[in-house]
């Protein structure tokens, strides 16, 4: 089961509103005489407050519009007032919009609008439990092998769908330099560490990338979220049996000390072989 929550790649979380299609609003009875130059002038992005990444996209007078990611060409929602809700890391959102005929046969389209975007609120939980300086607001955590728990076990494979931690062919965290070094990572082993933030990850191996979390399951009572990186990855990212970095991961425990990760070899289905990495907070 998938729990959709961003609407990729600028993680835009669509929450649409007030999706009134009165004709008494200066709606599309008059779309005749409206030009590209004249909606786009009409369209208006405002935040929660400055540079907040919760955005309402209208136009002014009121029309009933189709709001539409400009990078993406995504429809992020339709009516009088979208409201739109921006994840981390996107620093700059833009938009355009189309407004159509009553019947659908008449369009006009926009030119794009973008804003800047420096302050994240009301973002789901994980973003809190991966992210969170514990008084509501965000900073870096550097992470690193979990030594402690799981008998010392950090790395390994199991069942897919079904572990939740390295359950079949198991590395504990006194092998682990051995395979990283095996594996030419040798930065990747138990001293190694990642240091995350909403605005991006460097690693101990000396690379850095951004990092990008939703709450987009694949199965309901076995993973919280998705975790994706771009750039780099996190420390031992491969794909052992198939070769290649492992960019997608699904989230397996995120409590604010602990951050578990899954991935699947390709085709893998429930019981089938994944890979599990255990990290804890430094």
């Amino acid at each position: 089961m998938k729990k959709n929550i961003f609407a990729a790649p600028l993680l835009a979380l669509m929450m649409t509103a007030l999706t009134s299609c009165d004709p008494s609003h200066d709606n599309e009875s008059a779309i005749g005489a409206i030009s590209p130059d004249q909606l786009t002038q009409e369209l208006q992005i405002t935040a929660k407050s400055a540079g907040n990444n919760n955005l309402t996209v209208f136009t002014t007078p009121t029309r009933y519009i189709k709001v539409y990611d400009a990078k993406t060409n995504s429809l992020m929602g339709t009516g009088t007032s979208v409201k739109i809700q921006i994840a981390p890391p996107t620093t700059e959102a833009s938009f355009y919009a189309v407004t159509a005929a009553m019947d659908g046969n008449t369009s006009v389209k926009s030119s794009s609008k973008s804003i800047t975007i420096s302050e994240y609120t009301d973002l789901p939980a994980i973003y809190d439990k991966i992210f969170g300086d514990g008084a509501g607001g965000f900073t870096s955590h550097t992470w690193g092998w979990d030594a402690t728990d799981n008998g010392g076990i950090c790395w390994g494979n199991g069942a897919y769908l079904e572990n939740t931690a390295p359950g079949w062919w198991t590395v504990s965290i006194n092998d682990i330099d051995e395979q990283a070094a095996g594996k030419g990572l040798p930065n990747d082993g138990k001293d190694g560490w990642m240091k995350m933030s909403l605005s991006g990850v460097s690693t101990s191996r000396g690379d850095a990338g951004m990092v990008k979390v939703t709450e987009d399951v694949v199965k309901s009572g076995w993973d919280v979220g998705t975790m994706t990186f771009s750039g780099t990855t996190p420390l031992m990212g491969i794909q052992p049996n198939v070769g290649g970095n492992q960019y997608v991961y699904q989230i397996l425990k995120a409590d604010g000390d602990h951050l578990y990760l899954c991935a699947p070899e390709p085709g893998a289905g429930d019981w089938g072989t994944a890979w599990f990495w255990c990290f804890k907070k430094q």
